[in-house]
């Protein structure tokens, strides 16, 4: 059979097709049949992948929302520890255009003449049309509240360790580490389960305390009365060093407090009291000063551990408020103790106050008028 030319065979489709529509009854039932079908979406219409040519707009939506919301009503699941929270699209918010879509698709099966459509469906030449349905963006607000309950379910503060006086003695509190929820991750992740359906897990993110045991493994205690101090290490007692502290008028401040500074051959400063009235404005390193070799700062103003050239005030409640220490202890002491030790300083009864023979001793003398603090 001789073949047709494509320009030719096309010609004649169109002409075949305008003469049928030319003859009067071929024509009126071409006409019926396109006011039928105006309420039916064209052959060769899809949305959102959905074939919806042929259906009423009614069918068209019901046919596309039972895909679309398939994701819509897909949840979203993040686990964080023991504990899975999960949230759909829809309780987000979401909501999709699909009767919009649909309208849009009969709106345009509509286009032109009767006559353009009807040559369309009588040439089966039909306008392939594909749209897709959007959707709105989920609301954040949700999600980071959802966030918010797992951190306020889960979230434990680090506990720092700490060291108190019980019944007269040192007690130890270990450190605890904490946890917290990540929440700008838990936030991320639901929201991308939201596009793929995916579960996911999001660790929680550990928090170390501020102060471990290691700032505490050594202590001092000083007991005024008692004139003793008293060094515990790994919270064992593993030194008791006699002292002299305050005396009436003058005493040692009772509380917590810590080494602030360490001083090597530290250097006197006058503090200005009445009692240092008569005394040079500094006193430098040496035999006459009167912090000795060492002298450890605490954090109480102008109290001071330190050594002392008048060993004979060793074990009495006689200096200014400064714990004096023989030369030899200080120096001990000085190499055991870091800087940040906490030092409790607490009643060990009354002053001890030196015997008239002892005051009357020239190496007490010296101490009460060149105490260090």
């Amino acid at each position: 059979m001789p073949r047709v030319p494509r320009p030719l065979a096309v010609g004649l489709a169109v002409s075949t097709a305008l003469s049928l529509l030319a003859v009067p009854g071929v024509g009126y039932a071409a006409y019926r049949q396109d006011v039928a079908l105006r309420d039916r979406l064209p052959a060769g219409t899809s949305i959102a992948g959905v074939e919806v040519g042929g259906l009423t707009r009614g069918a068209a939506v019901d046919a596309v929302r039972a895909v679309v919301q398939r994701d819509v009503d897909r949840p979203s699941s993040v686990t964080v520890a023991d504990r899975t929270v999960q949230v759909t699209p829809r309780e987000l918010g979401v909501v999709d255009d699909t009767e919009a879509v649909v309208d849009a698709a009969l709106r345009r099966s509509a286009e032109g003449s009767w006559t353009s459509r009807a040559w369309q469906r009588v040439t089966g030449e039909a306008t392939v049309l594909e749209l897709d349905v959007d959707v709105t963006e989920p609301s954040r607000e949700p999600v980071e509240a959802l966030a918010e309950q797992l951190a306020a379910d889960l979230d434990r503060p680090a506990v720092d360790a700490a060291v108190a006086l019980a019944g007269g003695s040192p007690t130890w509190t270990p450190s605890t580490a904490g946890q917290a929820v990540d929440r700008a991750a838990v936030v991320e992740a639901l929201l991308a389960g939201l596009e793929d359906g995916t579960g996911r897990e999001v660790p929680l993110i550990p928090v170390e305390p501020q102060v471990t045991e290691e700032a505490f493994d050594t202590v001092l205690v000083v007991r005024t009365g008692r004139n003793v101090l008293e060094v515990y290490k790994g919270k064992r007692l593993v030194r008791t060093f006699d002292v002299a502290t305050g005396a009436p008028g003058h005493s040692t401040p009772l509380g917590r407090t810590s080494v602030t500074l360490k001083r090597h051959l530290p250097t006197w400063v006058n503090p200005g009291s009445d009692w240092a009235k008569s005394m040079p404005a500094r006193i430098g390193p040496g035999p006459g000063n009167p912090l000795g070799t060492r002298a450890l700062n605490l954090g109480m103003p102008n109290i001071r551990i330190h050594g002392t050239p008048a060993p004979a005030s060793i074990g009495f409640s006689v200096s200014k408020g400064c714990v004096r220490m023989r030369m030899p202890d200080v120096e001990a002491l000085y190499d055991m103790v870091p800087t940040g030790t906490a030092v409790f300083v607490v009643s060990g009864g009354p002053p001890r106050l030196p015997t008239a023979s002892a005051a009357a001793a020239p190496q007490a003398a010296v101490a009460d008028a060149a105490d260090g603090g």
